[in-house]
């Protein structure tokens, strides 16, 4: 099942990442995983940097839909003109690449005035301006492109704030729902009280939210993303993982249980295992259930 059809089947979606290991061809790591493929909707290749070569990336999502996952092409609009994120759009179609996870990578640098912001080249409005196109059939300069393109569009939203969400990050929220945004994935959760109240707060836009849940290595890990990251790491956690003679073992209990948490709160997980995909199978068995 694809991640369009589990989010529209009202379906509790299961989507996951790979980081590609240095010593291996993305052929042969996933001939590894390839038990994965029929218990995830959705599988993306993670870039090592913001710089990642879109090329790359797209070459990767092509071995994915060849060994039959259902890849998820991760685009961002930072240092891109909308040339080039169109050049980079027809090509995932051409490859039938769908599904597309959007980041704008805009920050803010300090404080909260305009002049405090930093902008990339492609803010989502013109994002949302080549899709349009692209899905009309037409490309930037309305150039007839001889078919219609098709795409399922998510994007990432921070879920840290619980309540008190930013108002410029409900207004973009807002700008992606009306631009065309399906689903969000949110940053990583492991407070479930925070993330039920970030839920409410942003229920009025009708969005599916996919909740991001990371699998710890350790417990030295999961102090520094605590300390870090802005992430709260509940103190029982990082002593169950301390205490833990196989960190594996530890993380996925850890994991299933965060993940029955939030099965009533959200459309679905994305599930990130650093390095641990091809021991996750089971783990995503009981989710599934």
């Amino acid at each position: 099942m694809s991640l369009k059809e589990a989010l529209a089947g009202k379906r509790f979606a299961v989507t996951s990442e790979i980081y590609l290991p240095h010593d291996k061809s993305p052929e042969n790591y996933l001939d590894e995983i390839y038990n994965l493929r029929t218990r995830i909707d959705g599988l993306r290749f993670q870039p090592f940097s913001a710089d990642a070569a879109v090329s790359s990336s797209l070459t990767l999502c092509r071995i994915l839909r060849e060994k039959k996952f259902d890849p998820i092409f991760q685009v961002t609009t930072r240092d891109r003109n909308r040339l080039e994120i169109q050049d980079a759009l027809v090509h995932a179609s051409s490859l039938g690449i769908e599904n597309l996870l959007v980041f704008t990578q805009d920050y803010r640098v300090t404080g909260d005035s305009l002049q405090e912001l930093m902008f990339f080249h492609v803010d989502m409005g013109k994002f949302f301006s080549v899709i349009d196109g692209l899905q009309k059939g037409m490309d930037i300069h309305g150039k007839d492109l001889n078919a219609e393109k098709t795409f399922f569009i998510g994007s990432g939203v921070d879920a840290t704030a619980g309540s008190r969400v930013p108002d410029m990050e409900l207004r973009e929220m807002e700008q992606l729902a009306k631009g065309g945004a399906q689903y969000f994935i949110t940053s990583p959760v492991f407070d479930v009280d925070q993330f039920a109240a970030f839920v409410k707060k942003v229920a009025p836009l009708g969005i599916p939210l996919i909740a991001e849940v990371i699998m710890l290595h350790t417990a030295m890990e999961a102090r520094l993303l605590s300390r870090y990251s802005g992430l709260n790491i509940p103190e029982r956690v990082i002593q169950e993982m301390e205490k833990a003679p196989v960190k594996f073992d530890a993380s996925a209990k850890i994991t299933l249980e965060l993940i029955e948490s939030l099965r009533d709160l959200c459309a679905g997980v994305h599930i990130a295992p650093f390095g641990w995909e091809a021991k996750i199978v089971p783990l995503i068995q009981k989710i599934r259930r």
